[in-house]
């Protein structure tokens, strides 16, 4: 059993930066289907990611609860275009990948989708976490590729994996990646930045 976590921020106002990638319509739509079975056959305290909303994180490059000496905005303001820069440069540099997402997991914050890590995502996330930094900050990317469908309003225990997984697996092919700001948690309200395209991608790749 595991004991789920209470998320604060959910669909609070803030400030963060992030590298995501966004499936196309339809993995989108999978994975809806796959939250409306776990919605169906769960008992757990779930908060459900909106589908506009649904995303995988390649690096967080200003995290919400970061504690600089300036406020995250102008953190953004004073290294923003020279980071968006670097990071855009990064990913054209980056052969396209593809995810299988064909396992369902509970962790306490968060029920998700994951896929294994392909060497281009692993090597893209490494180069971002060199080039980025901020006083003592510098992005932490996830060591896996994944997809959060839920997150918790309450704490209870709930089975590690309770669900019926019959939409799995969902595969895709990621072609571009979205540099943003996101202003209302999680994904809600955002100010995209950039597109930049993986290597060997066209504009007609984009979700």
């Amino acid at each position: 059993m595991i004991r789920t976590k209470i998320d604060t921020l959910w669909f609070k106002r803030h400030c963060a930066f992030h590298l995501h990638f966004l499936p196309d319509h339809e993995a989108r739509s999978k994975l809806c289907d796959l939250q409306d079975r776990i919605e169906r056959d769960s008992g757990a305290p779930l908060l459900r990611v909106p589908a506009t909303s649904l995303h995988m994180t390649i690096a967080t490059l200003i995290d919400a609860t970061a504690q600089f000496s300036i406020p995250n905005e102008e953190v953004w303001k004073r290294n923003g275009e020279r980071w968006t820069e670097v990071v855009e440069r990064l990913v054209e540099q980056t052969p396209s990948f593809d995810l299988d997402f064909d396992a369902l997991a509970v962790s306490q914050a968060a029920v998700f989708v994951k896929a294994e890590e392909p060497a281009e995502l692993r090597r893209l996330r490494s180069a971002v976490a060199q080039a980025i930094f901020f006083e003592q900050w510098r992005p932490s990317p996830p060591d896996i590729a994944h997809v959060t469908l839920f997150r918790f309003f309450a704490e209870q225990p709930v089975p590690a994996v309770s669900f019926n997984t019959g939409c799995l697996p969902i595969g895709v092919r990621a072609g571009s990646l979205i540099l943003l700001e996101e202003r209302v948690y999680p994904n809600v309200e955002t100010n995209i930045l950039s597109a930049p395209l993986l290597r060997g991608k066209s504009a007609n790749d984009r979700p």
